[in-house]
Order: structure tokens, then C-alpha cells, then sequence
């Protein structure tokens, strides 16, 4: 499941040039990367406690087995930010001077 190739000129449309584009969808990547370690956490978190409950001589919990693959099979981040950025679904501004 690698990344996909896309036209740099495809990013200049967006936001008329190709470095604050990538700067944008790395920013919104990183965001992205962030909520799904979160939520695989918490997730995670459950299971163990479970697990904690039931017998603690099973080394392999086939549940967080699963979670594993689950989140394994997800788009990239970087896959996931393009496309928003390419859609128009991310909106960016500049900083202003203080």
C-alpha cells in the first residue's frame, strides 16, 4: 500500500504554489496522524483492560490483533491530506504580523 503519484501542477492550483501546498497537506497529515494515534490508543486501552479481567496467560489478545489490522489497512496520512487539500476541503491562512 504505497503512496500514489500526483501531479505537482495539480497543487499549484490549489493554493498557487507547490511548496505551501505541501506544507499545508504535511501540517494537516501530522493532524490526521495524530487522531488516529489517539483513538488507537483508547481503543487499545479497552482491550487491555479486558484482557486484565480475563486470563492473564494468553500472551497473543486476538482482539488488539485485529485493532492492529484494522488500522494497518487505513490510508496513509499523507494520502488522506491530499486528497482534502486537492478537494478543497482544507482551508489554510497565513499568520499575520504581530
Amino acid at each position: 500500500m504505497g503512496l500514489k503519484p500526483i501531479d505537482i501542477r495539480q497543487l499549484d492550483v490549489v493554493t498557487g504554489n507547490a511548496y505551501e501546498a505541501i506544507v499545508v497537506a504535511s501540517r494537516r497529515a501530522r493532524q490526521i496522524s495524530d487522531e488516529r494515534k489517539v483513538e488507537f490508543s483508547q481503543r487499545l486501552e479497552g482491550i487491555k483492560q479486558i484482557q486484565e479481567s480475563l486470563e492473564e496467560d494468553e500472551k497473543v489478545n486476538p482482539e488488539q490483533v485485529e485493532l492492529s489490522k484494522e488500522f494497518d489497512k487505513l490510508e496513509k496520512p499523507t494520502e488522506d491530506a491530499l486528497a482534502e487539500l486537492l478537494d478543497g476541503k482544507i482551508v489554510y491562512r497565513y499568520k499575520t504580523p504581530l
